[in-house]
């Protein structure tokens, strides 16, 4: 966890309480807004108050005056202007934008947005379809362009004249035209992360001056869908853009694509919940949906696009899921996780869903991923970045063995030949080892500082000052420090639950495989955010779990929990005595434990944690684990293997053998002992048996837990074997903590697989 400011020197204390005093905030508040950068109540104030009233004069951008120059030119000699854009979200709403801005200034254009099939930019081959269909003297690209040097050469031959705006990285020649793109070098605009509908608005701004401000919804959620930083203008930008998705000002499409009218818009609802289906026309080859649902002004049409849309955003989800799970069968068969930066392919993957697929995997693995798909004899890339790694330079630096490429730091597209792909791929990854091998890639969580003390109503409202949230601009998260919690569903059946601690009531949405470590007396931190809300006039405050972080640096005191819920994973899964097929039995002092990747060391008997020293360099999971870029860990007493991972090293012979496509490897000569110990005869099942009886309808959350209440003179995983067996059968069971007990069940102990399982052990023993 990166703790920012714990240690907080005189200085930093007095530069946050300037801020916080001329600001009229909380320090803490100042705290949050230091950390990002805003460290003077100047730059306070300019974030706290966003506002169109901050946008910066679009005349700064180069090229904006010849732009404008020729448009009024256009516009004197009825010219048609034909708006070439992306069929991504940026793209179709730049491409929106500046069609409305055009017919408002008085010009008529053709928007046109270029499916995935026909690749990204300037397509020759649509240019002349297009040029046959459609008379036009004037070509504006929006979100595009920028690299298109030979395109425009071609159509300035052909008289026409090309203006283009553009937000991605230019290449050293640019294109012999009228080029707008705030990342150009040596000008006067002091922002250069618009995207790509920024950059039209801008022109459009220059057109037609705050009649513009009318399509910033369209600006807003083309910032968020790009992962544009959400700070200096594009701050503002969305900040004015979400006031037009109010209930009263929210246009038909919009309303239709997110289907509830309650629903508070945000940052994140764009991102999340817009977006997607706006990009799921483009990714299921049917880009030009969006822009005749942004460009339609009949009802019935708007229904009818937003339902294909939503349609279409169902497709997409199970194309994604497919790709990505063939795309991490790659990664596992060939142990690609074991290299600095991961590239797969495949011949019959969607090229609309790749880089979903990548953005994923990036999350996967924590290194830098292009997901390939193969298109018209070439090889289509879609490239995701982690924090730290510009992915774009990497890409250029094998720029002579691609057909195109463009993109920014952390995403880029990119096209490969057949022939050169495997040339490509070695170029690539020695390129990232060369200059990110030594560096640290961590895709952690970062923790803002520690809070163990109640957190204020005031402090919750003025974090909601930082919005809106997002890329660039992240939701704060905080940690607190607990030890054992008993959570408590939030109703009766629910997968959400609640829990107190010092600091703040939390919520714990689908956390049940947090309840385990969360009953646990060890200490642990619960990362969180701050929600504030307000419902029928009344504030409140609760936190949202993000993750819970045990600390199992002393496992011992776990023993009992540990083997309680060992014997319940004998039910779970597909599990054998004997050894996998094919695996290593070799002797404990044989096996190598190291830090690596694609390794799962596993433990049932906690006790032989300590006789594997290096055991203490890996991180610890007990019972499940979410996989997480491969690294070698232990999972003591798992419920099941992850996937992701090549090999399974049984530390002390198991007591049973998860099956899977793992090479196995097993100690020998290290076994559970407490499962030989158990005993499985009938009159000390009915001694367990007479003792828990008289406790039915008092609270007995487990067995381990309730031993030393009601069964302290019977050895305590004795106690939890019996308990076990008669909670598999059904005599007795749990139910919102009280000890219920079922009369009408009978059933011999040889019914029950914890107790044949464990019969089975000894015997093999």
């Amino acid at each position: 966890m990166d703790n920012k400011l714990i240690n907080l020197n005189a200085t930093t204390v007095a530069q946050i309480t300037d801020v916080s005093n001329q600001c009229g905030i909380l320090f803490d508040t100042a705290r949050l807004l230091y950390v990002r950068g805003i460290d003077t109540p100047q730059k306070a104030k300019r974030f706290l108050n966003p506002s169109k009233k901050n946008f910066n004069n679009p005349n700064l951008l180069n090229g904006m005056s010849k732009a404008v120059e020729r448009l009024t030119l256009a516009k004197e000699k009825s010219q048609t202007v034909l708006i070439f854009g992306d069929y991504d979200a940026d793209g179709i709403c730049a491409t929106t934008v500046l069609h409305n801005c055009l017919k408002d200034f008085g010009i008529n254009s053709i928007p046109v947005i270029p499916e995935r099939e026909d690749g990204y930019g300037l397509n020759q081959n649509k240019i002349a379809k297009l040029k046959a269909e459609n008379h036009f003297d004037l070509v504006v690209t929006v979100d595009c362009g920028i690299s298109d040097v030979e395109t425009i050469n071609s159509l300035k031959k052909q008289n026409i004249d090309v203006i283009v705006t553009d937000h991605h990285e230019p290449p050293e020649i640019l294109p012999d035209c009228v080029c707008i793109n705030p990342k150009i070098k040596g000008q006067d605009y002091p922002f250069d992360g618009l995207c790509g509908a920024g950059v039209a608005y801008k022109l459009g701004y220059s057109l037609i001056g705050e009649k513009a401000n009318d399509y910033l919804d369209f600006v807003a959620l083309a910032t968020v869908a790009d992962s544009m930083d959400l700070v200096d203008e594009n701050r503002d930008i969305v900040v004015e853009g979400l006031k037009l998705f109010s209930d009263l000002k929210i246009r038909d499409c919009f309303k239709n694509l997110i289907g509830d009218a309650d629903k508070k818009i945000t940052a994140s609802t764009l991102a999340y919940l817009v977006a997607p289906r706006v990009n799921a026309g483009g990714r299921m080859g049917d880009a030009n949906s969006a822009l005749k649902l942004f460009t339609a002004t009949d009802a019935q049409e708007i229904f009818e696009y937003s339902v294909k849309l939503n349609a279409y955003n169902i497709e997409r989800q199970a194309e994604c899921d497919r790709v990505y799970n063939l795309a991490k069968e790659q990664i596992n068969k060939y142990k690609l996780y074991k290299k600095g930066a991961i590239l797969v392919k495949g011949d019959d993957w969607n090229a609309g869903v790749i880089g979903i697929v990548s953005a994923r995997l990036v999350e996967d693995y924590t290194r830098p991923v292009i997901t390939f798909a193969l298109c018209d004899g070439y090889y289509k890339g879609s490239a995701r970045s982690v924090e730290g790694v510009n992915i774009y330079e990497l890409i250029n630096r094998s720029k002579d063995l691609l057909k195109t490429f463009g993109g920014h730091a952390q995403a880029a597209g990119v096209s490969v030949d057949l022939d050169k792909y495997d040339a490509f791929e070695s170029e690539f990854i020695s390129s990232f080892e060369n200059f990110y091998g030594e560096q640290e890639l961590e895709a952690s969580e970062r923790i803002e500082w520690n809070i163990d003390s109640p957190i204020s109503l005031r402090f919750a409202k003025e974090i909601t000052l930082l919005e809106p949230f997002g890329t660039g601009n992240k939701k704060p998260y905080f940690s607190t420090t607990v030890n054992s919690v008993k959570a408590q569903p939030l109703k009766s059946g629910s997968p959400h639950y609640s829990f107190n601690t010092n600091a703040i009531q939390m919520l714990n949405f689908n956390g049940e495989s947090d309840l385990i470590p969360l009953s646990l007396n060890v200490e642990k931190q619960i990362v969180f955010e701050i929600n504030y809300s307000v419902f029928r006039n009344t504030q409140s405050i609760k936190g949202f779990v993000k993750s819970v972080v045990p600390n199992y640096s002393n496992l011992i005191d776990l023993e009992n929990v540990i083997f309680e819920q060992g014997l319940k994973n004998l039910t779970i899964g597909e599990r054998k005595i004997e050894y996998p097929d094919g695996c290593k039995d070799l002797p404990s002092n044989q096996i190598v434990v190291k830090k690596g990747q694609g390794k799962v060391y596993v433990l049932s008997d906690v006790k032989n944690y300590y006789k594997y020293p290096e055991l203490k360099n890996l991180s610890v999971s007990l019972f499940e684990h979410e996989a997480k870029g491969c690294e070698n860990f232990l999972l003591i007493c798992p419920k099941s293997l992850p996937n992701g991972y090549a090999k399974v090293v049984y530390l002390d012979g198991g007591s049973t053998y998860l099956s899977g496509d793992y090479e196995y490897t097993v100690a020998n000569d290290l076994h559970n002992s407490d499962y030989g110990s158990l005993s499985t005869l009938r009159e000390d099942f009915a001694t367990a048996f007479n003792v828990i009886l008289p406790y039915v309808g008092m609270e007995f959350e487990s067995a381990y837990s309730a031993h030393q209440k009601y069964a302290p003179n019977i050895e305590i995983k004795q106690f939890i074997f019996a308990f076990s067996v008669f909670n598999e059968l059904g005599f007795f069971y749990i139910k919102n903590g009280i000890l219920n007990r079922n009369t009408e069940v009978k059933s011999p102990l040889t019914n029950s697989i914890i107790y044949s399982t464990i019969c089975n052990i000894q015997e093999e023993l």
